[in-house]
């Protein structure tokens, strides 16, 4: 392993934690939603929009032209998840979450490494922000931006 990547894993992780045990029950709750989803989208399941997105959200990514209602994310994803590809790993981590009332705002890092149908590895780095909203006793994504880090050449 890139020595550089290890400090990196071990101070992310040190942060994490100092910050998590610092956090209110709200915040947690938060963190709670957003790793849920992704447990979600890690075993394809296509109808986690509905489950975790307001209908009126508005999201975008450093891979799309323009942002995305939950049905147009919900039509991409099943399309992506039918590429045959294998996440085999993902790792998030959080940098801050601030609540005011019921709207929290998630910011967090991501790694992700998955395996084409053909074999080939790609590992991808990146940062996120959630915006949630609390609908009845539930908090929901209204809005996100994440991007990946920029490749190096």
């Amino acid at each position: 392993m890139n020595f550089k990547l290890l400090i990196a894993l071990i101070l992310t992780a040190t942060a994490f934690s100092v910050t998590a045990a610092s956090w209110d029950k709200k915040q947690t709750e938060v963190w709670d939603v957003v790793v849920a989803s992704y447990k979600d989208i890690e075993k394809r399941d296509n109808n986690w929009t509905d489950k975790w997105v307001t209908k009126d959200a508005m999201v975008w990514g450093s891979s799309t032209p323009m942002p995305r209602n939950r049905s147009s994310v919900k039509r991409w994803e099943k399309f992506q998840f039918q590429d045959g590809s294998v996440n085999n790993v993902a790792e998030y981590s959080p940098a801050a979450i601030v609540v005011h009332g019921n709207t929290a705002v998630a910011h967090y890092y991501y790694s992700n490494g998955s395996t084409s149908k053909e074999g080939k590895q790609r590992v991808t780095h990146g940062r996120c922000s959630d915006i949630l909203v609390r609908v009845n006793k539930s908090w929901k994504f209204v809005a996100w931006h994440c991007s990946d880090e920029p490749k190096k050449h």
